[in-house]
């Protein structure tokens, strides 16, 4: 993302919209931001305003900003994030803020979200979110809208992402609290939930840490990704997709591991992966299954397990409040252990309260939205 306007500039215009000149009057200083080339994770790069047709109707303000983290394989890098302001005044202390990680969408650098419409279902969450007088921040995974390709259920990359994003939006002058919620659907769900791991190493990465709500989470990746390539597996037509995803990031981690026992068709569509988003990848497949990706699809690969595990793998340590939301129709990412997983969550983590709500003959996306009315109780009550 390059810098298109000054600091101030967009700081100042920032402030006008939101109609809180006299509360963001420090959004006129003519500070100049740093570089992403620091050494300093989380330092803020730049920032612009956002095209509105990327936002959300209840958005007083839509900004986009760059900021400093690392890639898959630890090195500096820079990543991109939105931030939502609501509309009105800032109350006293400024807004709470919901740090927004989003679902599958794309391995590839167009697939950034803060740089497309949002879809009909997000609009709907996120409108109510900002009306009821919270700030989204979006990040877009490190690799996504900053060139090059996101590493697909990355835990280090995801984690980093957010927790690093979080610390760059406290270096614009915006009316901001000190305390934050991690909301999470599907991919998502599994970053919030790694972002927590790595928060509970160390909570001066990105303090202020209230709580996490996680939707849609794929709780047994190693299990379900292998039931996932069988011949006989059913489910959504998204799976492929996915499932592409999954392969490049693991080709590209470890290279020979996945193309050598691909299919013929495997290898053009895990090629395909690496630049197109969902729903145009998913078309490609002409409604093949994972299976069609591999030549044996009971053995995906030899140490297939063993690089998921690899790629995804968290520690289970909750260090705020966790609610998980699933839909018992989901057939994108099945539930079928999503109930037992809250109470072991639970019992290794007697700190914090985990609460599992299921939500009857919901699917993957309208559980989602079914549980937004718990995620604002849960908001009331994490964030003062």
């Amino acid at each position: 993302m390059v810098v298109r306007r000054s600091f101030a500039v967009v700081a100042r215009r920032a402030a006008l919209a939101a109609g809180a000149v006299g509360a963001c009057a420090a959004l006129t200083a003519t500070a100049v931001p740093a570089t992403a080339d620091s050494v300093d994770l989380g330092r803020l790069g730049g920032i612009e305003l956002l095209n509105s047709a990327w936002s959300f109707d209840k958005a007083a303000v839509s900004i986009g900003l760059t900021y400093s983290t690392t890639d898959q394989r630890g090195n500096q890098a820079r990543a991109t994030a939105g931030l939502y302001l609501p509309p009105g005044l800032p109350p006293a202390g400024g807004w709470p803020l919901v740090v927004w990680a989003h679902g599958t969408i794309g391995i590839g650098n167009d697939c950034a979200p803060s740089h497309r419409p949002q879809s009909e279902r997000n609009r709907s969450y996120f409108n109510r979110i900002l009306d009821s007088g919270y700030a989204v921040l979006a990040p877009d995974y490190q690799g996504l809208g900053t060139g090059g390709n996101f590493s697909y259920y990355n835990t280090s990359v995801e984690s980093r992402s957010l927790l690093d994003a979080v610390t760059a939006v406290r270096g614009l002058p915006v009316p901001l609290t000190g305390h934050y919620v991690l909301v999470g659907q599907s991919e998502g769900a599994h970053a919030v939930m790694s972002a927590a791991a790595l928060y509970a190493q160390n909570p001066r990465y990105a303090p202020g840490l209230n709580g996490v709500i996680a939707t849609g989470l794929r709780t047994n990746p190693a299990k379900s990704l292998r039931e996932m390539f069988r011949s006989s597996s059913t489910g959504s037509d998204n799976q492929v997709g996915y499932a592409g995803y999954y392969l490049a990031a693991m080709e590209e981690l470890n290279p020979g591991s996945v193309t050598p026992y691909l299919s013929d068709f495997g290898r053009e569509f895990v090629e395909k992966a690496a630049t197109e988003c969902l729903s145009d990848l998913v078309a490609d497949a002409h409604g093949r299954r994972p299976a069609a990706l591999v030549a044996d699809p009971d053995r995906p690969t030899p140490t297939f397990e063993a690089d998921i595990k690899s790629l995804v793998s968290y520690q289970e340590k909750v260090p705020a409040d966790l609610m998980i939301g699933y839909g018992t129709a989901d057939i994108d990412v099945p539930p079928a252990d999503t109930p037992a997983y809250g109470p072991a969550l639970q019992a290794r983590n007697p700190w914090a309260t985990v609460t599992v709500n299921a939500y009857p003959g919901k699917d993957h996306s309208g559980a989602f939205l079914a549980s937004l009315p718990d995620a604002l109780d849960f908001l009331h009550t994490h964030l003062p």
